[in-house]
């Protein structure tokens, strides 16, 4: 990892001083969500921070503040009872001898660029500031608050409530201490307050502050979940306790700038790896405006795009759990869908945009999980399999994080979370994160197929009884399982050269029966009666029918996120692919809209995959569940509506902006594959290429002008750009760099590790 960051500090470095040299600045886009009054409610227009495992919305109340926060782990239920993801808690604040009336200049703003919330006003002569950031350095939530001018002294009392009916406690003068427990865990929170000046005045169950300048509130809670234990629970009661108390004695001891300096340092160096400019600078109305009025700006899609990088941030980095439905953020002890892991899309869309968007670390949380419950001696997913009396592993649709799973059995899932695991390795070609990690994992999953797979009558095999989510009969050879194995046998099958070729023992006898059951195997793509790409294989109840507008694109993983089908392998059947998304529409539930992005771009139609996203972005307003495809869009603070909140639209509209600037996924890469003539010039830096290659690119007047990338593996870089010439390559010293062409436009570069490469376009 080390090595890694010096490799990408040195690329931006010598990116920067080319485009400098060529009379360029490079300033980073003012990122903001910005608002001229408080939250009103918690699903629309209250705004999230987080540092991976520890989250919050604030609403930015002028007399009375409240932030609701979560923590990933805390759930009900166990490993015999669904349960259901919770609310930890909320933090209300009632302040003195604010008149609200007198309000003068009011903003409520979150920083993308800092990761960090602020609330300004005036009332009366005196200037209020609140600062709100959830640091994964210190894991804790820092609240700062200060007044100036005026009367300039803070006065209020501060709470720390249950989301359910725990007590809080007062431990000490400056500290309260909630505590409870749920079917299985125990859990705590913890809030410091460390005023300047004045004082802090124990009262029952809360504490009142008189007199202050200004005044750091900390909070940090957790439970004793591991994923690791074989009962789920790493720790006692004591030493959740002793371990929380520990995190707020030493950020105490920090203090405010240097807690602010050290999440800055953590978490600026990850967001700025990717910098995307559409030259379009911070716009003069706020963010529920410009959705709700102003949807055609450029700003915006800049905006969204990393939006979704921080809510990865904010969300996936710690314990080895997976971003929900929700991400961490959740008021509701009975969330829709329990606010769960849920299997046939939304947990895998919530990882698309991680290695593409330069965030391969906050996959690890999903892989860690999966590797973990995979491999789990006598766990529920392997006794799936048992229960079928096969071998390896398998899940069904929705999970608790406790390895309970139920609803709908989902057997393809495990070779979509197969594809995650064979992603990673592919940007990183981390060698053994594939042979200790990966591969055990992804064989497992191909044993349990090789156990269930039948021959059908042409002796072509097929998965038997399985479904296409979340509609139609159960019947054998369905294209969602079809395309899923294919994939996984064939990602299987790349893992076993990828290994023989560094010297690896493979087990051979399995080897060979991969190879024979991928060639008997039917892919899932066959083109049906109106030139679409059959959702059933034999469709006994008609429903594979033109203009079926459901919201799952289930018969094209084989487009995206897989790889099976492309216009550069086969003309005719992305046509079919076509026929399939001009049949399903464009409208369709908030995440349904971001797949539909990230496939118009893998068919190269730019402007389709734009329409989309101006779709996605339609302002929201519903908050209770709806299937309705008329109801999908984002809230006034730009989280996806399912409705109501569902957080992959957020990660699949990130990955499909991705898909239009970027693909890697056919073992070559293509540089503004799908760039829509709304972006007529910009640049994106940063953003990741399988093969370890680091790109940065711009364009003007819809044509590639620059080039740059870092090869972090020394791997062979194959460009495929038949239509601009690439008429050189040189390193960071400028030497020259010798490229093989073939007759197609596929230009292959030599690099070495760490190397430094610009092309020559003109």
């Amino acid at each position: 990892m080390r090595r890694r960051l010096q490799y990408e500090i040195l690329f931006l470095l010598c990116l920067g001083a080319v485009w400098v040299s060529c009379g360029e600045t490079d300033r980073p886009v003012e990122l903001k969500l910005w608002y001229t009054s408080p939250a009103t409610e918690w699903m629309t227009s209250a705004l999230p921070i987080g540092n991976g495992e520890l989250g919050a919305m604030f609403f930015g109340g002028i007399a009375q503040e409240q932030v609701q926060f979560n923590e990933k782990s805390l759930w009900s239920g166990s490993t015999e009872k669904r349960g259901a993801y919770q609310s930890f808690g909320d933090l209300f604040l009632e302040f003195d001898g604010i008149d609200t009336c007198a309000v003068q200049d009011y903003r409520r703003e979150l920083s993308l660029n800092e990761a960090i919330g602020r609330v300004h006003f005036r009332s009366k002569g005196t200037t209020y500031e609140r600062e709100y950031f959830a640091s994964h350095p210190d894991s804790v939530i820092v609240i700062r608050l200060s007044a100036s001018g005026g009367e300039a002294k803070l006065n209020f009392s501060v709470a720390l409530k249950d989301g359910r009916e725990g007590r809080t406690e007062v431990e000490e003068p400056n500290r309260l201490v909630l505590k409870n427990r749920l079917d299985l865990l125990s859990y705590e929170a913890q809030l410091s307050v460390q005023p300047e000046g004045g004082r802090v005045i124990p009262q029952d169950g809360y504490l009142r502050i008189e007199e202050a300048d200004a005044v750091t509130l900390l909070l940090s809670g957790a439970t004793n979940f591991r994923l690791s234990s074989p009962t789920y629970v790493g720790e006692t009661e004591a030493q959740l306790h002793d371990r929380i108390s520990q995190r707020l004695v030493q950020a105490s001891q920090k203090g405010y700038e240097v807690l602010k300096e050290r999440h800055l340092n953590d978490y600026c160096p990850l967001f700025d790896r990717v910098k995307f400019d559409l030259k379009e600078t911070l716009p003069g109305v706020p963010t529920d405006e410009l959705v709700k009025s102003h949807k055609e700006s450029r700003y915006l899609d800049m905006l969204y795009f990393q939006y979704g990088r921080y809510l990865m941030l904010a969300s996936s980095r710690g314990m080895s759990l997976p971003s929900n439905l929700q991400g961490i953020w959740n008021n509701d002890n009975t969330p829709p869908w329990e606010c769960d892991i849920h299997s046939n899309i939304n947990v895998q869309m919530n990882y698309w945009p991680a290695e593409v968007c330069n965030l391969s670390e906050c996959h690890l949380p999903f892989l860690n999980y999966i590797t973990t419950e995979a491999l789990r001696p006598n766990g529920s997913w392997t006794q799936v399999a048992q229960s079928e009396s096969l071998r390896g592993w398998s899940i069904r649709t929705q999970s608790n994080i406790f390895g309970y799973t139920d609803w709908n059995i989902n057997r393809p899932a495990n070779a979509w979370y197969c594809m995650h695991l064979w992603q990673h390795y592919c940007y990183t070609l981390d060698i053994e994160f594939l042979l200790n990690t990966a591969f055990p994992v992804m064989r497992s999953a191909c044993e349990y197929w090789f156990d269930r797979l039948k021959a059908d009558r042409n002796g072509k095999l097929i998965a038997p009884d399985e479904w296409s989510p979340e509609q139609g009969p159960w019947e054998d050879g369905v294209a969602y399982a079809q395309q899923l194995v294919w994939q996984l046998f064939n990602d299987t099958s790349q893992a076993l050269q990828a290994l023989q070729k560094q010297n690896m023992s493979v087990d051979e006898n399995f080897a060979q029966e991969l190879s024979d059951k991928l060639a008997h195997l039917d892919n899932g793509v066959t083109i049906g009666s109106w030139g679409q790409i059959q959702e059933w294989k034999t469709d006994s109840q008609h429903l594979d029918t033109l203009g079926n507008q459901h919201r799952h694109l289930s018969q094209l993983i084989a487009l995206y996120p897989g790889n099976q089908i492309s216009y550069y392998k086969n003309k005719k059947v992305a046509e079919a692919a076509k026929q399939t998304l001009l049949s399903r529409g464009d409208l369709g539930t908030g995440w349904s809209r971001a797949w539909k992005i990230a496939c118009w771009a893998r068919l190269l139609d730019g402007d389709h995959a734009y329409r989309l996203l101006k779709s996605a972005l339609s302002l929201s307003e519903m908050m209770i569940v709806s299937m309705d495809s008329n109801k999908g869009g984002v809230y006034e603070n730009l989280l996806d509506s399912h409705p109501p909140f569902q957080i992959d639209g957020n990660f699949g509209a990130t990955t499909g902006i991705a898909e239009m600037l970027l693909q890697s996924h056919m073992d070559f890469i293509q540089l503004l594959p799908a760039l829509p003539a709304a972006w007529p010039s910009g640049k994106v830096e940063g953003v990741r290429a399988a093969g370890d290659f680091t790109f940065s690119l711009e364009w003007e007047q819809q044509a590639l002008s620059k080039c740059s990338f870092r090869s972090g593996s020394g791997a062979e870089c194959r460009i495929y750009s038949p239509e601009i010439p690439i008429r050189g390559v040189k390193d960071a010293s400028g030497r020259v760099v010798e490229v093989r062409l073939d007759a197609g436009g596929m230009y292959m570069i030599p690099t070495e590790p760490g190397g430094i490469y610009q092309l020559v376009l003109e």
